[in-house]
């Protein structure tokens, strides 16, 4: 018997009226679910109709090259510009590499959109692998605009310009002068990354960063081609940086975007790179981190410029250098004499080329800032003194730098391109010294050729030796034990991080990554004269000619 309300209602009444209710809310869910994916979860899907209905939308409307000229016409993913290629009228859009499922909300402004139907929705990881370009169109109530959708597995950075700036410096400003009178750019960039770094197994929050930027070319040689290295500077409402982690690595306001242009295979720099930092992990003395970077595909101003590699690089920060340090760059192959820097000195230069002084700033006390290079260069180059100069350094630091350039054949590091910083020490000079390398393109048999083209060639020789003389006569005389130290250590790291086939490994699977993201492929495309290679015997097979030389190098400490 059933019980009414007060207007005399059954509660059967109310049973079936909920119920039905919920099953009409159910529907809607189910109907509004696009292919089988929470709601929300994607919208690229839900923009695809069949060839015949893209048929019947464009002949109802007059086609023109204009739609996107608009400044008000795009797309947006989560709410944020995507970046367009103009040439081509090609969105680019980051998605997670080998992810089987779309991330994130994409929308049109300023039009509508349709995307026609395509299998390779159903594989998003082989659309992203093969490059391929799903055809679409944005439209209005009477025009509409072809446009492409690019999904790559890269990070994407969109840099826009908004103006530029000439620098000039007077000459008695000599380490401006000379070092940053490139003109800068100021704009916005724009990151999208769809996780955290190119071997991230687990999947990432995706993640959008916008912030002001400066940025200015960079580089000696590499400014001479027609693909650019650049320097860049987040910047905060204010003009005033802004520190920000990008693609996991430490947080910076300045990085480097490294066109490693000089390289056809395009993974030298980050291989190396990689091999340092598995080393410098393994002291807890002190610290030895050197740059870091992750790969990522650039659109500057709206034009596709290639595979970059967005670069953390070292100073006071990355080192936790204190108020006594001081850190030096050492930027050309030959070493200044002492009365050039007294020179400098007296001129209150930071910089006596090729060396600079990076940190601290200029406080006044130049000469205390140079006094630890005075001392170092003096045992080591000006007055040889073996005692003195192994008294200087850290034995371990040296003996993983000395493994590290002969391990990756560093023809343009053993004499240069090092960072160098003294740290107080309790030894009769009163500093240590720390070395570190940077700029890692002439590696892996890889070498500098002036009549080639890029300025570079393969030399085969692996039996070449790349290591300063008077740093391998300190290991060979080893005044306080350097031998031990190095051949210990070169043991030890031949049984893992510098097993051949750690290496060959690395190697490989940096260059599928490059492939499977289809960034490879773009970027031969884009640069055709760089003479991309995407074929690792020649390299592989010197790393294990070159590490069985090394065995028997080392072996005779």
């Amino acid at each position: 018997m059933n019980v009414s309300d007060k207007k005399g209602l059954p509660v059967s009444f109310y049973q079936y009226g909920i119920l039905l209710l919920f099953s009409i809310v159910f529907l809607l869910c189910v109907m509004l679910r696009p292919f089988g994916k929470e709601i929300g979860d994607s919208s690229f899907e839900s923009y695809m109709i069949s060839r015949e209905e893209m048929e019947d939308l464009v002949s109802e409307r007059r086609e023109t090259e204009n739609l996107l000229e608009k400044e008000e016409t795009g797309l947006l993913f989560d709410g944020y510009e995507v970046p367009l290629e103009k040439e081509r009228h090609i969105f680019y859009i980051s998605q997670a590499l080998a992810c089987d499922r779309w991330r994130g909300d994409l929308r049109p402004y300023g039009a509508e959109l349709s995307i026609l139907e395509d299998e390779y929705a159903e594989n998003l990881p082989e659309a992203v692998a093969e490059g391929h370009i799903f055809e679409a169109v944005l439209y209005t109530e009477d025009t509409w605009q072809e446009i492409g959708i690019l999904l790559t597995g890269m990070p994407v950075v969109k840099i826009d310009t908004e103006r530029e700036e000439p620098r000039e410096y007077p000459i008695e400003d000599i380490d401006n002068y000379v070092f940053n009178s490139e003109t800068r750019y100021y704009g916005e960039i724009t990151i999208f990354q769809s996780g955290i770094s190119a071997f991230s197994e687990e999947e990432e929050e995706y993640r959008i960063m916008r912030r002001d930027v400066c940025y200015h070319e960079r580089g000696q040689n590499s400014a001479l081609f027609s693909k650019k290295s650049y320097a860049i500077k987040l910047l905060d409402g204010q003009g005033s940086g802004r520190a920000e982690s990008l693609f996991g690595m430490q947080r910076s306001t300045k990085w480097k975007m490294l066109a490693m242009y000089s390289d056809p295979n395009k993974i030298r720099d980050k291989v190396s790179m990689e091999l340092w930092k598995e080393i410098a992990e393994r002291e807890q003395q002190f610290n030895e981190k050197g740059p870091v970077m992750e790969y990522c595909e650039v659109l500057l101003d709206g034009e596709y410029i290639g595979i970059y590699g967005m670069m953390l690089p070292v100073d006071e920060k990355t080192l936790g250098l204190g108020r006594t340090d001081v850190l030096y760059k050492i930027l050309d192959w030959y070493m200044p004499e002492e009365e050039e820097i007294r020179a400098s000195i007296d001129q209150n230069y930071m910089v006596c080329y090729p060396v600079r002084i990076r940190y601290p700033e200029k406080n006044g006390q130049i000469e205390k800032l140079w006094e630890p290079v005075i001392k170092y260069f003096s045992c080591k180059y000006w007055n040889l003194d073996f005692a003195g100069y192994s008294d200087m350094v850290r034995a371990e630091n040296l003996a993983d730098y000395y493994i590290f350039i002969q391990t990756v054949a560093g023809f343009d590091n053993y004499l240069k391109n090092t960072y160098v910083y003294a740290e107080k020490a309790d030894n009769v000079s009163g500093y240590r010294m720390i070395t570190i390398p940077w700029d890692l393109n002439y590696t892996f048999g890889n070498c500098y050729v002036y009549e080639a083209d890029n300025y570079t060639g393969f030399n085969p020789d692996a039996s070449v030796n790349y290591v300063e003389p008077v740093q391998e006569q300190l290991f060979r005389s080893s005044p306080g034990g350097e031998a031990d130290v190095l051949k210990e250590r070169w043991n030890s790291y031949r049984a893992d991080i510098l097993s051949t086939e750690h290496i060959t490994a690395l190697l490989q699977d940096n260059m599928d990554y490059l492939l499977e993201t289809g960034a490879f492929a773009r970027d031969t495309d884009k640069w055709p004269e760089a003479g991309n290679r995407s074929n690792l015997s020649e390299v592989k097979d010197y790393v294990e000619r070159r590490m069985c030389y090394l065995d028997e190098y080392f072996a005779g400490f």
